[in-house]
C-alpha cells in the first residue's frame, strides 16, 4: 500500500497517529512517500512549522527511512524497489522542488492553490518543451 503526502501536511496530527499505528501493528507492506518540497499553502515550512528533521521523526516512530532526490527515477524506483527491515512501514523522503522546470511555478507556493492562465500554461508548455 502506498501513500503520498506533503511534508506541511506532516504538521498534522492525524500523520503521526497514523505513523505510530503503522509502527505498533508491523504493517511492512506500507510505504508513506513524503514531498518535502518545503512549501505549503501559505508559505515555507519554515515559516510556518519547521520540519527539517523529517527522517529522525519516522525512524523514531520505527519506521524504515531512506532519503531521496525526489526528481530522480532511479533513486524513486530503487527506494520503492529495495525491501523494508523485517516488521517497518518504509517511509520515503523524497527533496523536490514544486514546480520544477517551470521558472513561473518553481519554488513558488503561490502554485499550490492558483488556477492557471491559458497564458500561464503556453509559457509552461514553452519551457518543458525545451528542455
Amino acid at each position: 500500500m502506498y501513500v503520498i503526502v506533503g511534508d506541511g501536511e506532516c504538521n498534522e496530527g492525524s500523520v503521526w497517529e497514523a505513523a505510530m499505528s503503522a509502527s505498533k501493528y508491523k504493517l511492512e507492506n506500507l510505504t508513506i512517500i513524503v514531498d518535502k518540497n518545503n512549501l505549503q499553502q501559505t508559505g515555507t515550512t519554515k515559516e510556518i512549522m519547521p520540519n527539517d528533521n523529517l527522517s529522525s521523526k519516522w525512524k523514531e516512530f520505527g519506521w524504515d527511512v531512506k532519503i531521496v532526490d525526489g526528481h530522480n527515477y532511479n533513486e524513486i524506483f530503487n527506494s520503492l524497489s529495495s525491501n523494508s527491515k523485517d516488521g517497518m512501514p518504509k517511509a520515503i523522503i523524497a527533496n523536490t522542488i514544486k514546480g520544477k522546470g517551470v521558472t513561473i511555478f518553481e519554488n513558488n507556493n503561490r502554485w499550490h492553490h492558483n488556477i492557471v492562465t491559458k497564458n500561464d500554461y503556453e509559457v509552461a508548455i514553452k519551457e518543458i518543451n525545451k528542455q
